[in-house]
């Protein structure tokens, strides 16, 4: 699809929005949409890509908040406190005149002296004291789920970037499935309008038919069976018919919701199919370094070292973690006194007994990782399965379709003979619409073979991961 984005900026260009009465409506396009028409404004409209796209800022986000949490965090907070009334508790607070303290409120012993340095009793009351207070706080993971000072890619962080790899392969998967998705239905859409023409061809015919074999058997010359066959024929046809002219309209809804269109009637496509290509080396598509960069594969290695990652994160919690901690406090009275705090403090949590949850867990993600490593090989089988078994279809179809171009010579030929011999006037109507009928039929099967061999095409660009294609 070496000229996929040309085509698509030719196709904007002639599919210019404008806006009238606070509505963007779209222009019909002057020409009738090839496939690769089709395929970029496709790709450019498509909710899924734009959902995969939305995935990928999303884990991006993720993997950075994941970085976050293992650099220092700085936190600060301030308050103001009013109060009144007297202790309810122990601890009260016993000088309301200049600094605000709390101290144990003693309990009244009549043989103890009162104590000077202790101001104030239980049944002392404040009204309208305050204060206010400002602190701020440092906490600084050194060595927390494998992340040493911040400075190295911690687990938590690496398995938010494996899973942003997967998506974004994931993405590439999800392109070649629109792509796929718009050629079988453009493909199905307009063989439906080309093998109408075949159909309705077909019915004229029978209808003549029909009121031959009428005729002749008024004459005595043939039997009602032959009668009642012409015209079972002929409704065979009709239904066809209108069976094909279904599909048209329903493949053409399908193609202009996929393209942006708001009615189908908008939309012209182009009556020419596209030229069946050669098909590739199996050797090349299904080389070793070939299949490596396969999007499923790389979606599967980005999923087992996502695996790894959370193994790594579950084992790291077995070890201890230390924290640098620190805080700064002022605190006043609304007036002239105030006091700060500081204070610093490193913070070793060791995990010491939880009856062997966390090594179980650790256990589980290990199991899960060994899992996602024996995968792989089996993605790589499916995918080389899937791959050749279309290889053979197109063989099988392309010696079927030599095969039926043969029969199609050797009709049409019988088809001008048979013409000929009518014009001398030697040869029943009949057998000239017999044979006519028959061309058609043969034609008509041959144009199927073609569409099926293109659809095995496009399916060989989507097993090949985009690789190989073939719609230029």
């Amino acid at each position: 699809m070496k000229n996929s984005v040309a085509t698509g900026l030719a196709a904007l260009f002639l599919i210019t929005p404008w806006v009238s009465g606070g509505q963007e409506q779209v222009e019909v396009p002057s020409h009738p949409l090839t496939l690769s028409d089709c395929i970029a404004l496709a790709l450019d409209e498509s909710p899924l890509l734009e959902a995969s796209r939305l995935d990928v800022a999303s884990e991006t986000e993720a993997a950075r908040a994941a970085r976050g949490e293992a650099l220092p965090k700085i936190t600060a907070s301030g308050d103001a406190q009013l109060f009144s009334g007297s202790p309810i508790g122990r601890f009260a607070i016993v000088n309301a005149d200049q600094t605000i303290v709390a101290v144990p409120t003693p309990t009244p012993n009549p043989n103890r002296p009162p104590n000077p340095n202790v101001k104030g009793n239980s049944s002392r009351s404040v009204s309208g004291a305050g204060v206010e207070a400002y602190a701020a706080h440092l906490s600084y993971p050194l060595f927390r789920d494998g992340s040493i000072l911040g400075l190295n890619t911690g687990p938590a962080e690496a398995s938010k970037l494996a899973r942003r790899r997967n998506l974004a392969w994931t993405s590439r998967l999800r392109r070649e499935e629109v792509i796929a998705r718009i050629t079988d239905a453009f493909i199905t859409t307009v063989s439906a309008e080309n093998r109408a023409g075949y159909a309705e061809r077909r019915v004229k015919l029978l209808n003549q038919q029909v009121d031959i074999t009428q005729e002749q058997q008024k004459q005595g010359l043939m039997l009602p069976i032959d009668l009642k066959l012409a015209r079972s024929q002929l409704s065979g046809a009709k239904t066809l018919s209108t069976i094909l002219r279904q599909q048209a309209v329903a493949g053409k809804i399908e193609l202009s919701r996929a393209v942006g269109f708001e009615s189908p009637d908008d939309l012209h496509l182009s009556n020419s199919l596209p030229e069946p290509p050669e098909p590739p080396s199996a050797e090349k598509i299904l080389d070793r370094s070939s299949l490596a960069e396969h999007p499923s594969l790389q979606v599967q290695k980005a999923i087992i070292d996502q695996a790894m990652q959370d193994y790594r994160l579950e084992r790291f919690r077995l070890y201890p973690s230390v924290t640098l901690q620190g805080s700064a406090i002022h605190i006043d009275d609304f007036g002239n006194s105030g006091a700060e705090v500081y204070s610093g403090a490193v913070a070793v949590d060791v995990p010491i007994f939880d009856f062997g949850a966390q090594m179980s867990t650790t256990r589980a993600k290990l199991a899960k990782y060994q899992a996602e490593k024996a995968r792989l090989g089996s993605v790589a089988d499916d995918l080389t399965y899937e791959i050749v078994t279309i290889y053979q279809s197109i063989y099988v179809l392309s010696h079927n379709i030599l095969s039926l171009q043969q029969e199609v010579a050797k009709a049409d030929r019988d088809v001008q003979v048979i013409g000929s011999q009518q014009q001398a006037g030697i040869s029943p109507p009949l057998l000239a619409i017999e044979k006519e009928l028959h061309l058609i039929a043969k034609r008509d099967d041959l144009d199927g073979l073609e569409v099926r061999r293109l659809m095995l095409y496009a399916a060989l660009q989507k097993a090949a991961g985009g690789s190989w294609k073939w719609i230029q």
